[in-house]
């Protein structure tokens, strides 16, 4: 029987194409479970990322530090896949750094998994091959939106699309991955509220 955690990765990756119940296990046997402590570093700068994970349960935030001010890149919970992935692409030093900020469980696959796998199952070559897609197009809007969209914008659209995450992440952390001062995302979360 598949654990919780095999469960939910299943369902998402059922959701973009259909392997063959022998597909389907081979890939699976290539995950390894993992857990991290609360705020435990897991990838730092510098380092090879070796491992691609998926998140079942916890927060993880990736970030870069410039002239000592810490910025969020971006946060994955429940569901959600994570890691440098550049790093872990390329298999170069990490541009950045992640770091759990609540006890983390789920998934992980290597490198040398994942890539065994792309070369003998075209149906999760394919899974390959969308994933890069979202995370192309999701960088564009992301990089679109912090050159040209104000504070205000960008916090709409943080509350519109992603409202449940104020629930989660921490102020401080938001406030940073939408390129603003806690200060300033607070009044505007009180002026939401109201």
């Amino acid at each position: 029987m598949e654990s919780p955690a095999a469960l939910l990765l299943k369902e998402k990756i059922y959701a973009k194409v259909s392997p063959s119940n022998e597909e389907w296990n081979d890939f699976i046997g290539q995950w390894q479970p993992f857990n991290f402590a609360k705020n435990q570093l897991i990838t730092d700068f510098g380092t090879i990322e070796h491992y691609f994970y998926f998140v079942s349960d916890g927060l993880i935030r990736g970030y870069f530090i410039k002239d000592g001010t810490e910025f969020n890149m971006g946060f994955s919970y429940k569901g959600d896949f994570s890691g440098e992935y550049e790093s872990f692409v390329l298999q170069r030093p990490a541009q950045y750094a992640m770091e759990s900020l609540t006890e983390v469980n789920g998934l992980r696959i290597s490198h040398s998994g994942l890539m065994r796998i792309y070369d003998q199952h075209k149906v999760f070559e394919r899974w390959g091959r969308m994933f890069n897609e979202m995370i192309l197009t999701g960088l564009g809007l992301f990089i679109r939106s912090i050159i040209a969209d104000t504070a205000e914008e960008r916090f709409k659209r943080l509350m519109t699309q992603s409202p449940h995450v104020i629930q989660f992440i921490p102020q401080k952390h938001l406030a940073s991955y939408l390129g603003m001062t806690p200060e300033t995302f607070s009044r505007m979360r009180k002026k939401w509220m109201e």
